[in-house]
């Protein structure tokens, strides 16, 4: 079991009324942290996580970044201790 902590900003703050959680996983994968999350903050957080056509996050005009800034996707495996960060995109010139 692994502990993964979230930072939440914009919409997603909004919807988890929070900017920071801690999730334990049985498995340490991004598609079980989605899960969890969606489970803990309801359909809406769901609709901002995961993309109901393909399963796989939802990239429209969402990102999701590891400690190092990389995207990441559902089969990703995360570490113990990791923050993972859910952001708007944001648009503009």
């Amino acid at each position: 079991m692994i502990t993964v902590h979230t930072e939440f900003h914009s919409h997603f703050r909004e919807i988890a009324a929070t900017a920071r959680d801690s999730f334990e996983l049985e498995e340490p994968l991004v598609a079980e942290l989605a899960e969890r999350i969606s489970a803990r903050y309801g359909e809406k957080m769901r609709a901002m996580l995961i993309d109901p056509e393909t399963r796989e996050l939802n990239e429209r005009g969402t990102m999701f970044v590891d400690t190092s800034g990389r995207r990441i996707s559902m089969e990703d495996t995360l570490e113990d201790g990791e923050t993972i960060t859910f952001l708007v995109g944001i648009a503009g010139g």
